[in-house]
């Protein structure tokens, strides 16, 4: 049974244009400090690469303005790359928001007849069979895709509802993000359904905008802002609103890219875990893992778990040298251990080779290194 006739995202009677750097409004939070905050919580996950996401199209709108890259690792200038890291998708998020483009973006994003999201999603919510199939697979997807905000779908007899739910210390950031993973998943529900969304209810940390607000109200939403969560919620029954134009092969790439997308988080956890073990040797026994004992632990054979680790962007050896020197930079700090105790304590074999590695890690020698600790 088909659902609804599809009708066109309706336009908002007032049109907005994102905001020149002269226009932005003064700042009222340090962005960038909460920036720093996450991306000091994510650790080692920092590093690791997701897609550009939504970042593409607000980017594309002011312009690809050379302020992007203000605090990032990706050089140049123009258009980014469509995978970034971690790290730099939080930071360029900070930077939309120091420069006081948050709300013009959220306008837009409601604005658009586009669905504001990567290209996995998009095929996601066009060829998903019902709204709920859509709206499970989505949550999934950014839950291995992303690292910042995951979403929660539940359902009882009366209403559905999708949670945002923090996972990193976002600070004031955490209200544009979940604004905008809410509006996605209103923009789902539109696509499933006629015009007239009345019966949605939506409720966001975000301060109280008038503009943005009358934006929601124009579509039927009725919202609160200000609040201390943030949701979206709906009658239970849409859940089984069918797709007019589900297409089943496409669908099936979907779920293809859906499944690639949870390798690549399944291999995040994996590195994770190794890293865990790696510092967990190192404390208690002074012994740095091979790959061929961790491949053991893990069941798999050592060329699986390579290949495996390697898809994350990172060597097994740059993984272990990576716990190695943190796990040296603290033995450093204390006063009483002796530099052969560190280099014993660490897992070297000898003086030399920890005098080599130490070099190489920080571009001193070790006795050079502690006695610039003890001066300070």
């Amino acid at each position: 049974m088909h659902g609804p006739v599809r009708q066109p995202l309706r336009k908002t009677t007032e049109e907005h244009s994102v905001s020149s750097l002269a226009d932005a409004p003064p700042r009222k939070y340090d962005y960038r400090k909460s920036a720093r905050a996450a991306i000091a919580d994510l650790g080692n996950d920092a590093r690791f690469s997701v897609p550009l996401g939504v970042i593409g199209p607000f980017s594309q709108w002011l312009g690809w303005p050379d302020w992007l890259r203000e605090g990032t690792s990706i050089p140049g200038c123009g258009k980014l790359p469509q995978r970034i890291s971690m790290a730099d998708d939080i930071t360029i998020t900070a930077n939309f928001l120091e420069r006081g483009h948050g709300p013009e973006l959220i306008r837009k994003t409601l604005q658009t007849n586009r669905l504001i999201t990567g290209p996995t999603a998009s095929i996601i919510i066009r060829n998903a069979p019902t709204l709920e199939q859509a709206l499970i697979h989505l949550t999934s997807l950014i839950e291995a895709t992303n690292m910042n905000v995951s979403l929660q779908f539940a359902a009882t007899v009366r209403r559905a509802e999708v949670n945002v739910v923090q996972k990193l210390p976002l600070g004031p950031m955490l209200d544009f993000v979940a604004a905008i993973r809410l509006i996605l998943v209103m923009r789902t529900i539109e696509w499933f359904l006629l015009a007239d969304l009345q019966p949605v209810g939506l409720t966001l940390s975000l301060p109280y905008d008038q503009s943005i607000e009358g934006l929601f109200r124009e579509k039927g939403v009725k919202v609160e802002m200000g609040a201390d969560h943030n949701r979206i919620s709906f009658p239970s029954e849409w859940r089984e609103t069918s797709n007019s134009d589900y297409d089943a092969s496409l669908w099936y790439t979907a779920l293809l890219r859906l499944k690639k997308a949870d390798e690549i988080k399944g291999n995040r956890e994996l590195a994770a875990r190794l890293r865990g073990q790696v510092a967990t040797s190192l404390a208690s026994q002074g012994k740095v893992l091979r790959l061929k004992e961790i491949a053991v632990r893990e069941g798999v054979t050592v060329r699986t778990l390579a290949r495996r680790l390697s898809a994350t962007g990172i060597k097994f050896q740059e993984l272990v040298d990576q716990e190695r020197r943190q796990f040296v930079d603290g033995l450093m700090a204390d006063a009483s251990l002796t530099l052969a105790d560190v280099a014993s304590m660490s897992g070297f074999s000898n003086s030399s080779s920890f005098g080599r590695a130490f070099q190489q890690w920080h571009g001193q020698s070790p006795g050079a290194y502690r006695d610039a600790l003890n001066r300070h």
